[in-house]
């Protein structure tokens, strides 16, 4: 039952998607700064990726 009069809105499953994605990453990062850790977003461009894995601490 509504309790206001106005019309309901489905704002979609990207709506939802894109909201888990944001809740998942501030999870990860409040997880990593507990271990002293901090996260590094991956670079977009392969040609200035790192060769192999880095931990940056």
């Amino acid at each position: 039952m509504w309790t206001t009069t106005g019309q309901y809105s489905d704002p979609g499953m990207d709506y939802y998607e894109q909201k888990y994605q944001q809740q998942v990453l501030n999870n990860l990062k409040k997880k990593a700064h507990a271990l002293g850790l901090e996260l590094v977003p991956i670079s977009p461009d392969p040609q200035n990726a790192p060769s192999s894995p880095t931990l940056a601490t």
